[in-house]
């Protein structure tokens, strides 16, 4: 049993100081005294339902808690219809029903049922008010924290959506720097071994004109490998732009995004600034349209006309309203070259067009 038992979020508790009214309520208002110990078995439903996993009698313990609530108002004291108010953060937080789920049926049903009886048998116009006011309240409020639940949901989601994409993102750059070092470093040292076993026969066999020849193979050899190594260095830093699309195209399919890419500016001579600050946009849209979009594709077209210009469509959830703040991150990689970036679309389709203009080459 202990086992079963959840931490939960303070905030679960704070209804409880209420319980405090139906038990003053046995020694001040006179409340039967035999109500105390129904009292204290909706304090023990409550903390179990609040603490315990989902079970088969989860379903029993949250129908005493209504029929307590119920009995009690109708009873009792009308103003135990408050305590419908325990109910609205497990079904929110807690159990996260939907509207067909049984305990969201049984509460609503239970709140009607007690409307109608209100309106049948009310004393006066202002109990009647008050039984119509406090649902009213409860499911205004247990709406709230619904899509407050919901919004956390997607949140959580989509942290650990960008953890996974982070994780694959460094796994085909690792995969990428260990090919080249295979390709590169792999083919030089077996050479160089081959080479240095070579020369080794002929210092046996007193052929110094043959060794000397293949140590100064292996010295270009190891000179030329050095420089490759410094080239394999530099390219972690640097990617043309053609690598950094494949790049992405690759990245944005491993997310689930089909992507439609054109290119019309490959085979086009860039300055290393231009191609450089480019490889930095495109990486910045597509990570955005990864983390935040919620998008099934994406649209990605770079071609040149009046200026250098970079299309990027999707169909996902699209920008809130504009303020003039979005995409600042992208305006700020602009600073070294004369360039503007637009959301021409807000959504349905969001389409984001950046140009860069000025001297290109």
């Amino acid at each position: 049993m202990i086992r079963n038992v959840q931490r939960q979020h303070p905030l679960y508790y704070m209804p409880m100081i209420f319980l405090s009214f139906p038990i003053l309520g046995v020694f001040y208002f006179g409340y039967p005294f035999w109500t105390i110990w129904l009292t204290a078995g909706f304090t023990l439903s409550y903390l179990t339902i609040i603490h315990s996993r989902v079970s088969s009698w989860t379903n029993l313990i949250w129908l005493y808690m209504l029929a307590y609530v119920f009995y009690m108002t109708i009873a009792v004291n009308g103003g135990m219809m408050w305590f419908f108010f325990y109910f609205t953060s497990p079904l929110a937080f807690k159990f996260k029903d939907n509207l067909v789920s049984f305990r969201m049926l049984s509460y609503v049903f239970t709140m009607l049922a007690l409307i109608i009886f209100a309106i049948v048998y009310g004393v006066d116009i202002t109990s009647q008010i008050m039984t119509v006011l406090v649902p009213v309240i409860n499911l205004t409020m247990l709406f709230y924290w619904k899509k407050e639940a919901e919004k956390s949901e997607q949140e959580r989601v989509l942290w650990e959506k960008n953890q996974q994409i982070n994780l694959l993102s460094a796994e085909n750059e690792r995969n990428r720097i260990g090919r080249d070092l295979h390709d590169t470093l792999g083919h030089t040292f077996a050479m160089m071994t081959i080479k240095t076993e070579l020369a080794l026969r002929q210092l046996e066999k007193g052929d110094l004109t043959a060794v000397r020849k293949n140590l100064e193979e292996l010295h270009a050899t190891s000179r030329s490998s050095m420089q490759e190594v410094r080239d394999i260095v530099t390219d972690l830093t640097y990617r043309s732009l053609s690598e950094e699309l494949t790049s992405l195209d690759e990245l944005l399919t491993t997310a689930g995004i089909e992507v439609h890419l054109t290119n019309e500016l490959e085979g086009k001579l860039l300055s290393p600034v231009v191609q450089s600050t480019l490889v930095m946009l495109v990486r910045e849209l597509a990570n955005n349209v990864i983390k935040h979009s919620q998008a099934g594709q994406v649209r990605l077209r770079l071609f040149e006309d009046q200026a250098i210009t970079v299309v990027m469509e999707d169909d996902g959830i699209g920008f809130g309203e504009l303020t003039g703040r979005e995409l600042h991150s992208i305006r700020d990689r602009l600073g070294l070259l004369t360039g503007t970036v637009t959301v021409e679309s807000r959504k349905n389709p969001t389409r984001v067009v950046l140009t860069i203009e000025g001297d290109k080459r």
